[in-house]
């Protein structure tokens, strides 16, 4: 019989700690039972089988750190148990310890190791040795556990880098396919197109087929241009803005007039605090926002209520611009995600959009180290709020005072 009595204090484990199983194999119960005593202190797993049979089934099934098996029992004995254990790939290696009233005589000690024992136990067994002996094992296996995951992680970690590697010189392909393959012969179709529509004596069948033609391109232009600058933003440090002294006000009528010329059915009013709104911006890509921004207040908006634009000034060194429309809220479902790439609104004419023109006009705003957010409710209908410092910052949000407003669930 084996004895749990010990004078060494027990070791209650802490409740994050990984965890092994130590397989227990006898066929007395009192053995069992004795062993779980002697080992619980170990905080462990325990798991104990009856026969070897029942011990092939356990290791089929998990994993272990090590097994504890008596030499002694019907059916299949622990020799030939740990010979069978011996034979298969995944559990070749497992130690085993055999724990044994038989006779010291060496030839029963050479038997047990030749059946693949790594320790060879006469009862009585002294608890503190067997503890001390099965935590050493217990503790190779949580370390070989341990290095397993770090080893699958990082491997993990390569496939994701191999694969953003991937993804970023296909990106660079697309630059370059875009940029020149597709740029150039565009650029020969609109300059043709727009040679024959300036011929006064043009007739009416061909001006219009040119003018389908005409718009085609200028379609296919805006994607090419929205898809390279997607690009920028993605693998290319961020899109490029070359800042110079302007007025903010005197850029968003320009942009108005133009878009009051292509929808001379809608209106926009425009609301400005003082004549002129002065910084330092690169002013062509802030145009690029400005019209991105009332095309969608014009798009999602009643064609019989107005868009409103306003700019004012928060102290010296910060200015904003509002584009309000009344149209139905955004959905609450939608809005988390609204600035991110090819995401598409709802409605017609959307299947010939990118979805770029939010994410890239956010790249934009953050390129001058502003901050551009959304609010969208019954009550006022949609409201996009651009921050922008009065000079544009080479070094993004960090510096800005932009950085200190509240950051919107959108952006």
């Amino acid at each position: 019989m084996l004895t749990a009595v010990s004078d060494e204090p027990l070791r209650t484990p802490l409740a994050d700690e990984p965890r092994a199983r130590v397989l227990l194999v006898d066929d007395v119960p009192a053995n069992l039972l004795a062993l779980e005593g002697i080992l619980e202190p170990l905080g462990q797993h325990l798991v104990a089988v009856r026969s070897g049979d029942e011990a092939l089934k356990a290791l089929l099934l998990d994993e272990y750190a090590c097994v504890l098996m008596d030499v002694q029992m019907p059916g299949l004995d622990g020799l030939e148990t740990a010979r069978l254990i011996r034979t298969r790939e995944r559990t070749k290696h497992l130690p085993i310890l055999f724990i044994t009233a038989l006779s010291r005589e060496a030839a029963y000690v050479t038997r047990g190791y030749e059946y693949g024992a790594v320790d060879y136990l006469l009862k009585p067994v002294d608890p503190d040795i067997l503890r001390a002996k099965v935590s050493v094992f217990v503790e190779l296996h949580l370390r070989g556990e341990k290095l397993r995951q770090q080893a699958l992680e990082l491997a993990e970690r390569r496939r994701v880098e191999e694969e953003l590697l991937r993804a970023t010189e296909l990106e660079q392909q697309l630059v370059g396919i875009v940029g020149h393959d597709i740029r150039t012969p565009l650029a020969a179709i609109l300059t043709t197109a727009q040679a024959q529509l300036s011929r006064e004596a043009l007739p009416a069948a061909q001006r219009k087929a040119f003018e389908r033609v005409a718009r085609g391109g200028e379609r296919i232009q805006r994607i090419v241009d929205q898809l390279l600058d997607f690009t920028r933003a993605r693998v290319g440090g961020g899109i490029p803005v070359v800042p110079g002294a302007g007025d903010l006000n005197e850029l968003c009528r320009k942009v108005t007039d133009e878009l009051r010329a292509a929808r001379p059915e809608r209106s926009i009013h425009c609301e400005f605090t003082h004549d002129s709104l002065h910084g330092v911006w690169d002013l062509d890509r802030l145009a690029q926002v400005v019209a991105n921004l009332l095309d969608n207040a014009l798009k999602y908006s009643p064609r019989d209520t107005p868009v409103r634009l306003r700019t004012y000034e928060q102290g010296v060194d910060t200015v904003y611009l509002e584009v309000q429309n009344a149209g139905a809220p955004i959905p609450a479902h939608v809005l988390p995600t609204l600035f991110e790439p090819f995401r598409r609104g709802e409605g017609p004419g959307q299947r010939e959009s990118l979805g770029l023109g939010l994410y890239i006009a956010r790249s934009i705003v953050e390129a001058h180290g502003g901050t551009l957010r959304v609010e969208s409710t019954p009550e006022v209908g949609t409201v996009f709020s651009l921050c922008l410092p009065r000079q544009a910052l080479a070094d993004g949000r960090a510096h800005s005072p932009c950085a200190s407003v509240a950051s919107p669930m959108t952006a």
